[in-house]
């Protein structure tokens, strides 16, 4: 028997449409450049379909040092805060999801962290078209965490240049299988878009979106 469903995957799949749209979007937000800053407008965008496919109210952290969680939504008449992740699916599985971004990769500091808030994980699975969305419960990370100690955990070498730490994808298995046991996952084939179609279209609304905000107190011209 399925336990109960977080209600924001509960909303997600009243409208799986949406997920379409994402998975078209993706790729367009690759116009701008690739990762590491694809990844923040991957999650700009997801914020704003929140807020206007589903007339959420929707809230982000005052302070960028506040990391434990992305965005909050008042859903069923309550505050829920959730950290979002977005991925690429590599050579056919996940990767590991980053949990700190400074200072130089450590096990001890790995060791003392604590879940606080659900993860909205969000994968895309380019050779496929298909998006997945997994929501991890706080009580099954830190349930893993005590359960796997020190193999809960992705260190990237001290050599390269990845800071910080991680999930390791191994364990990312492990809670898409609690997800789906509990109801807490979506997913969608889109239609592909053929990107370098739209690229021109991109560069020319992105201008004149810039030009109507930087000019919109303006008087215009007699």
């Amino acid at each position: 028997m399925l336990e109960k469903e977080d209600p924001l995957i509960r909303l997600l799949k009243t409208k799986p449409d949406v997920l379409k749209l994402l998975g078209r979007v993706w790729d367009i937000l690759y116009i701008e450049g690739r990762a590491p800053e694809v990844g923040k407008r991957r999650e700009n965008f997801i914020i704003q379909l929140l807020r206007r496919e589903f007339n959420l109210q929707i809230n982000t952290p005052e302070s960028s040092v506040e990391r434990g969680w992305d965005f909050s939504v008042v859903i069923e008449k309550e505050e829920r805060k959730y950290s979002l992740k977005t991925y690429e699916k590599q050579q056919g599985k996940p990767s590991p999801i980053k949990m700190a971004w400074n200072g130089f990769p450590s096990i001890e500091k790995a060791r003392t962290l604590r879940f606080e808030h659900p993860i909205l994980y969000i994968l895309r699975d380019k050779k496929h078209n298909q998006i997945f969305v997994y929501l991890f419960e706080v009580s099954d990370l830190e349930e893993l965490k005590k359960e796997l100690g020190d193999n809960m955990w992705w260190i990237p070498s001290s050599g390269t240049n990845p800071r910080g730490f991680g999930i390791d994808a191994k364990v990312i298995l492990i809670l898409m299988q609690k997800a789906k046991q509990k109801g807490n996952f979506i997913f969608s084939t889109y239609p592909p878009i053929d990107v370098n179609k739209v690229v021109e279209d991109y560069w020319s609304e992105w201008y004149n979106m810039l030009k109507k905000l930087a000019m919109m107190d303006q008087p215009e011209n007699p």
